[in-house]
């Protein structure tokens, strides 16, 4: 008997991360013919419910620990030093694999994220089999499954609102944070972003500047002083660079409070009349499924599915 259903599980890494590769496991089940059930137990911004806490129920979602998997790759360990430096991820792994193992026996006809992650991602795939249609695939799926649900709609107006935003605005995202430190992604020096928002100034003299790292928006005001740009932000956010194991080991909370952040700065983002980001942020390659890739531009790759520098 074949193997007809997938049950994709969200995890720990960044928001846009996971969603991305969610949105690429649907078309990859879809272009196989399998049905795609939602796992969002390990999710690091589930609350309670999971996908639900902030969207539509768009998607067939559950929260199961046996079908569970943070690890797709074939290789992916631990080092064995993390007996003593961290054995509480040593020992989380080796009981994922036991539910897993289980799981696998009670419903042998299953496929989970890591039967799938690699192939999906896979030339073969996204460029034989997708090909020139891989980004309005992916664009028509994302937008289908990401509605957000009414008390997000609501939470997310009034704090837009609060901003004083005009109708016309340029929406600029800068990634700082573990993306750089880790060099996941090159540093794009702040005058590169500034030299393309006065470029576009004949779009619209507001800027709505969304970042994980506030610290940089009164170095932009500065710059941006002499060509009289309006400069908009969410306040509320005091990151000064996101760290993805600072945000897993975060209170349910505070992973709520960043999660709503980061929505907040997507709504308006997707909402703007030009975007200038950098392609190899998951969060950057998601506007321009809203927006069309011509009113949007990239200050380092190309749009891809896959991202180039580091595949996530």
């Amino acid at each position: 008997m074949k193997k007809k259903r997938i049950i994709y599980s969200l995890s720990t890494r960044g928001m846009y991360s996971e969603l991305f590769n969610l949105c690429l496991a649907i078309v990859y089940a879809h272009h196989h013919r399998k049905y795609l059930k939602l796992n969002t137990w390990l999710w690091n911004s589930r609350i309670k419910r999971g996908w639900e806490d902030y969207f539509e129920p768009t998607l067939d979602c559950y929260n199961n620990p046996f079908s569970a998997q943070d690890k797709v790759y074939t290789n992916e360990k631990p080092w064995i030093g993390k007996i003593y430096y961290n054995p509480k991820e040593f020992f989380s792994f080796y009981y994922r694999l036991i539910l897993n193992f289980i799981y696998r026996i009670l419903h042998p006809h299953h496929l989970l994220t890591k039967d799938i992650f690699v192939d999906m991602r896979s030339n073969e795939f996204i460029h034989n089999i997708l090909g020139k249609d891989a980004f309005s695939l992916m664009a028509f799926t994302f937008k289908q499954m990401y509605i957000l649900n009414n008390n997000t709609k609501d939470y997310l107006s009034n704090r837009i609102n609060s901003l004083g935003l005009p109708d016309d605005y340029i929406g600029v995202h800068i990634r700082r944070g573990d993306k750089i430190t880790s060099k996941e992604m090159q540093e794009i020096r702040l005058d590169k972003y500034i030299n393309t928002i006065v470029n576009y100034k004949s779009v619209s003299s507001n800027v709505y500047i969304a970042t994980d790292d506030t610290s940089i928006i009164n170095d932009i005001k500065e710059k941006l002083r002499p060509y009289d740009f309006k400069i908009f932000y969410n306040s509320s956010n005091q990151s000064t660079g996101f760290n993805e194991t600072v945000f897993n080991n975060a209170s349910k909370q505070a992973r709520q409070e960043e999660t709503l952040n980061v929505l907040l700065d997507m709504e308006v983002l997707i909402h703007s009349d030009f975007f200038i980001g950098t392609y190899t942020s998951n969060l950057s390659r998601v506007v321009p499924f809203f927006l069309g890739l011509e009113k949007c531009i990239s200050l380092d790759n190309d749009w891809n599915i896959i991202n180039s520098m580091n595949g996530m």
